[in-house]
């Protein structure tokens, strides 16, 4: 018996050997996954709207303003939830909102409630007029401190209340803000140079803040005609 059991012990141990280059590969690959999810996680973006250059024209006095189309989505959708279209003075434009950026931990864990960044639409302005001169980019019901557009559920939750009603706490005191779990609570404004005939994709990074990149390829653009000048 004695041998049988140092026979299996020395199996064993062989085995082990043999195989521990396999078990080391298989947990490299475990923890590639698991990176890789949470990288995914971080680097995730979300379409929260669009905004459409209809035209850009120029008056004699050589001012610019821009006729814009800009449209917001249902989280998660492509289903617009507002649509407004206006005239802004200048050929850049900016898109003013405040967003929360959570803790990274939260966005690796897939956190129902902190694992993306919230943002809140304020208003579009052109460079060349002061921002409270803006156009606003949301409605909101009197009886609630939440946009309509901004909710995640019809009735907004606790936390959605607190998140917006005390967003400039968290801005302003760190400790507030870490309590929370938020990383960063601050406004936000890019900007682009208008082009006409392109639309602009309005990104939410996961971790991030808001982003403005081009939907219209080149090469689509350069086959449309000039934008008119305005009638003198």
């Amino acid at each position: 018996m004695v041998p049988l059991v140092a026979l299996g012990v020395v199996g064993g141990a062989v085995y082990w050997h043999f195989t521990e280059k396999d078990r080391v590969i298989a947990e490299q690959r475990r923890i590639i996954g698991e990176l890789a999810k949470k990288l995914d996680r971080a680097w995730a973006s979300e379409l929260v709207a669009d905004m459409r250059v209809n035209r850009v024209t120029t008056d004699v006095g050589g001012k610019h303003q821009m006729d814009l189309t800009f449209v917001q989505y249902q989280p998660g959708s492509q289903v617009p939830v507002l649509k407004k279209s206006f005239t802004l003075p200048g050929d850049e434009f900016y898109v003013d909102a405040l967003v929360v950026q959570f803790d990274r931990q939260f966005v690796d864990e897939g956190d129902a409630l902190r694992g993306r960044s919230l943002l809140l639409f304020r208003r579009a302005f052109g460079d060349q007029q002061k921002p409270v001169e803006g156009v606003t980019l949301f409605r909101t019901a009197e009886d609630s401190p939440i946009p309509e557009v901004a909710r995640v559920d019809a009735t907004p939750s606790a936390f959605e209340q607190e998140i917006w009603t005390r967003f400039w706490d968290y801005a302003s005191d760190a400790k507030q803000a870490a309590a929370a779990g938020i990383r960063v609570a601050q406004g936000e404004a890019p900007h682009v140079k208008a082009v006409a005939g392109q639309v602009y994709k309005l990104s939410l990074r996961a971790s991030g803040g808001l982003e403005i990149t081009p939907r219209i390829p080149d090469a689509v653009l350069d086959s449309q005609p000039p934008a008119a000048a305005a009638p003198r």
